[in-house]
């Protein structure tokens, strides 16, 4: 099960990427709205894929837990990588420099949610 303040991080990191994608439509139209949108939406979905697994720890011990740990950096790594090329493949209209902001825009809560207390 995911942490739920987890899931409260990931859910601003939709809603930061909705609101980045709508800034951009309203700015430069319609392909930099979706360019935008995904970008963001590929750093919401690493986070997301990090923190199933991160969540499934068979142990207690402490060396479990960094291993369920790093086991998530490794899916979120993968998933970003991955995401990234099928829309570069598959999106020919892809506004390179909306497309990375919006990712750039979900990392800025990834690195501020780590400063958080509560």
């Amino acid at each position: 099960m995911i942490h739920p303040k987890i899931r409260k991080f990931i859910l601003i990191q939709l809603m930061v990427s909705l609101v980045f994608a709508l800034g951009c439509g309203i700015s430069w139209g319609e392909g930099a709205a979706i360019s935008g949108g995904l970008g963001g939406s590929i750093g919401a979905i690493a986070s997301l894929a990090y923190a199933i697994r991160a969540s499934l720890v068979k142990g207690k011990t402490a060396e479990e837990l960094v291993r369920a740990q790093y086991a998530g950096e490794r899916i979120k790594f993968m998933t970003t990588v991955i995401l990234m090329v099928a829309v570069a493949k598959s999106y020919s209209s892809l506004h390179w420099l909306e497309f990375l902001l919006g990712y750039m825009a979900t990392l800025t809560v990834y690195f501020t949610a780590l400063l958080w207390e509560k």
